[in-house]
């Protein structure tokens, strides 16, 4: 996604929002699991080669122990890496919409929903409201994680967030429903397109 403001202009976007533009979200990435007999049949090299000369077939053999030997060894140092884009990877945030891009306001980054889809969402004043929530500044003395000025969400009791969270990251269901999140926040039927 192309960065079309800077930190300073998107502060100021977040900060004129009211609570109610903001959305708790579960994400999830969009890459598939290996089933167990695609798994079995990577597993027990269930590939045919199609070749009368038997020479050939040792040589592309060797070729192919070679590859990957040198695979291996490549990918041993991101050997985390390789594990996640096998796995189904799921985080709560909160959203909301700005121009036509998500923003995940915890993260502060742009949310791809090519690569991610929204499984959960509830209007974050499901949760809180203006007594015991807001969208304010905090600075980096305030919040060691942060490195400069920037607007997040202040809630009084983060056990209600860490509860909700705790509660959606484990469901069973994992339904795309990035279209009617999308039709949720613009107030009218959206379908979202992925490509």
């Amino acid at each position: 996604m192309m960065q079309k403001y800077s930190h300073e202009e998107l502060n100021q976007i977040l900060l004129s929002k009211k609570l109610n533009d903001f959305y708790v979200a579960t994400i999830e990435n969009r890459e598939d699991i290996l089933t167990d007999e695609e798994y079995e049949k990577i597993v027990k090299k269930g590939i045919t080669f199609c070749c009368d000369d038997k020479d050939e077939v040792e040589s592309l053999i060797n070729t192919a122990r070679n590859k990957a030997q040198e695979f291996s060894n490549d990918f041993a140092s991101n050997l985390m890496q390789v594990v996640y884009s096998f796995s189904q990877i799921r985080y709560c945030a909160i959203l909301t919409m700005i121009d036509e891009d998500v923003y995940d306001i915890g993260n502060n980054e742009f949310v791809d929903l090519k690569r991610n889809k929204v499984i959960h969402f509830d209007n974050l004043t499901t949760l809180y409201d203006e007594s015991n929530a807001r969208v304010r500044y905090f600075e980096p003395e305030e919040e060691p994680q942060i490195t400069k000025r920037t607007v997040l969400i202040d809630v009084d009791d983060e056990s209600i967030f860490l509860k909700y969270e705790k509660d959606h990251v484990n469901q069973e269901e994992s339904d795309d429903l990035t279209s009617a999140f999308f039709t949720e926040v613009k107030g009218k039927p959206y379908t979202y397109k992925k490509n």
